[in-house]
Parts: C-alpha cells; structure tokens; sequence
C-alpha cells in the first residue's frame, strides 16, 4: 500500500494562502493544463497502487449526469495509472477501465488520508479506498464530468477524439503551428483557444504565452509568419512549463490535491493586470474582450504588424 505522503512543500516564495493580492480583481477562470498537470502528479503519487472499497455519489448531475452504474463497476478495483491529455484527467484502473474526469469551471479533487466527519459542501463522488482514505470530486458550479470508459475505447471517447495535440506530451514548433494556421481567419487568440488545435490552453495561458511571443491577440492566426509562430511555439512550452512548475494558478476555485493554491499567479505578465504598468516596458496592459472573454495584453510590446481583428474594451 502506497504511504501517505502528507501535503507537498511549496515551491520557492509560494504563499501558504492567497495573499491579498493573489485574487484582486473580478477574474474567473477554469483549470487549464498546469493545474490539471499539477493534479495528475499528485494523485499519481498518492493513489496509485490504492484498491477502490466504495463510491458515494451525490445524486446531482455535472454537465452530464455521473452514470448510476460507477459506483459498482470501480468498487474492489486498484488504481494503476493517473494520466492527462489537454485538460482531461485518465485514471486508470485494474480490469482496463478508466475513470474520465474533467474539472470543468470550479472541480477539484481533494484527498484525505483521515476523512472530517462532516462532508464538505458540493462533493459529488467520495471514493473510499481500502485503508480508509478517500479521494472526494467537489465542484460547486457542476461543470465537470465523471464516468467510467472501457480503457480501450478511450481513443474514441466523443471527449476526447477531437482534442488537438497535447503540447506537454508533444511540444508544439513554429512549423507545425503554422501549417495548422494557413489560412485561419479567426484571432490568433481563439486559434489557441481551440482545443481541436492545441488541448489544454486556455485564457489565461493563452494572454500570457501571446505577450511572451509579442504577438497581438487581434491579428489574424493565418496571417502570421514562421518566425512569430515559433516564438508563440516557445512561449508555449516555456510558459505551461513555468506554471506546472508553481503548480498553476489560483483566482478563486482552484486547488491543488491538497487544498493549496498555485502560486503562479505572482508570475503572471499580463494576465488579469489591467491598466497595470508592462513588466518589460511599462506601458500601461489593456484588457479587451474577444468571444466574451477578456484578453490581456501589452500594446507597446504586442504591436499589431498586420491585419488585426477588432477587440472591444
């Protein structure tokens, strides 16, 4: 049986909790790749090697309703594997079944080696293992998603067949990103955004890798030249990097297998600092909105060089 390995030590200079600042403004966001990568390695190394005695499920449904049937196909079956693609999380069980989970909008799990005795408010599937620890799916806004696949059929799951390369597992190039972009009219932004393309970023990381690469959020993703997209190729690894890292980045909902927050958020260059001074050259970072998201962004180091399209303060 795998020891409990307690809660994990910060990384250098992260806050035991969110400092005031740490959440300042109005921003929401959803787990993006570093904080469901940082969830991987945790239940990974906790879990693993753990035999399910039970599941508890709530009764309420997430975007779509927890099959009935989970609790007793993962009951007396052991925990092999935890993996990731994009945002979705893949674990593995003995028996070749794979419990699918994404975090949605406000999912976490948390885990317990001596559970409270009063449950937390908005669980929804409490896995009871054989020692008595339980691992709890907690998601207040009920975006997620939980349900048991056959492991072979994964490649085929409706969730998970139109995801885009997962730029971890295989880092992306300029090359690649450019011939992905020929001929894309929508922002370079959405083109990021798009899951088809590139799974796991989303508008945080998107904004942040942008100003690394001083690209403008607004241009046309198929107008852009092979030198910006290996920047943006670079960016991307460097940034999703960084935040894995530290753990990601925590506004209000987010928290790791222990109940901390990422501490990436002191790092973040753009993202959710409207009207603040750019880190690189001082010019004050404009927010616009695109698709009905904010976007962040310096004007003084991401000038537009070609066609923008329109972004709305």
């Amino acid at each position: 049986m795998p020891r409990d390995p307690g809660p994990r030590n910060h990384p250098r200079g992260h806050p035991a909790a969110l400092t005031p600042g740490a959440a300042r403004r109005h921003s929401v966001s959803m787990p993006e790749l570093p904080e469901v990568e940082t969830v991987r390695r945790m239940l990974h190394a906790t879990v693993v090697g753990r035999t399910v005695a039970s599941v508890r499920l709530s009764g309420l449904r997430l975007r779509s309703p927890i099959p009935a049937g989970l609790p007793a196909r993962a009951r007396g079956r052991r925990i092999t594997a935890v993996r990731r693609t994009g945002k979705y999380l893949l674990i593995d069980l003995d028996g070749e079944v794979t419990l699918l989970s994404h975090l949605g909008m406000s999912g976490r799990w948390l885990f317990h080696a001596r559970p409270p005795a009063a449950l937390e408010p908005h669980v929804h599937a409490r896995v009871r293992f054989g020692d008595g620890a339980e691992m709890w799916y907690q998601d207040p806004r009920r975006f997620g998603l939980l349900r048991l696949v056959t492991t072979a059929r994964l490649a085929r799951d409706p969730a998970l067949v139109r995801l885009g390369p997962d730029p971890i597992a295989e880092p992306p190039t300029g090359a690649g990103l450019a011939a992905l972009a020929r001929g894309v009219r929508t922002s370079v932004k959405a083109f990021l955004l798009d899951q088809r393309r590139v799974a796991g970023i989303g508008n945080i990381y998107a904004s942040e890798i942008l100003h690394r690469a001083g690209v403008d959020p607004r241009r046309r993703a198929g107008t852009l030249g092979r030198g910006e997209w290996d920047r943006i190729a670079a960016g991307t690894t460097r940034v999703l990097g960084e935040a894995i890292d530290r753990m990601g980045t925590t506004f209000s909902a987010y928290r790791t297998l222990w109940n901390e927050p990422g501490a990436y958020g002191e790092r973040l260059l753009v993202y959710d600092r409207a009207d603040e001074p750019c880190r690189r050259c001082g010019a004050p970072i404009r927010r616009i909105v695109q698709a009905q998201r904010s976007t962040f962004y310096c004007p003084s180091c991401q000038k537009a060089r070609r066609k923008a399209l329109p972004g709305r303060a």
